[in-house]
């Protein structure tokens, strides 16, 4: 499980069946169910599965069971690694890589190969 603080808190937890869930605050589309909006409870993030998980302030990033590396919510300072600015309000894939950990920090994330 991951989680955030401050101001702009959201909370991403990892079941045990792989699938990948999240709540809280989604100013930025950081749950990444598609759309802004606060979730006071926990909601699905697509149907796939998951390995591992990590939110920072209004970002996470997870990989999928296969190593891909997926990223959403705030990326102001392209801190999502897809080339971009805009803020992602679903899963997008970073790159064509696979990875074996990733961490989301303030304003950046690190994949690990």
């Amino acid at each position: 499980m991951a989680g955030s603080g401050r101001k702009f808190s959201h909370t991403v937890a990892l079941k045990q069946d792989g699938t990948l869930w999240a709540w809280g605050q989604n100013n930025s589309g950081q749950i990444g169910n598609g759309i802004t909006g606060r979730k006071s409870s926990p909601v699905q993030i697509g149907m796939d599965t998951w390995q591992a998980v990590s939110a920072r302030y209004s970002h996470t990033v997870a990989l999928k069971a296969d190593g891909t590396l997926w990223a959403w919510g705030w990326n102001l300072y392209g801190q999502l690694g897809d080339g971009t600015t805009e803020n992602k309000s679903s899963p997008v894939q970073i790159g064509m890589d696979t990875w074996q950990a990733v961490s989301a920090r303030y304003s950046h994330s690190c994949p690990e190969s």
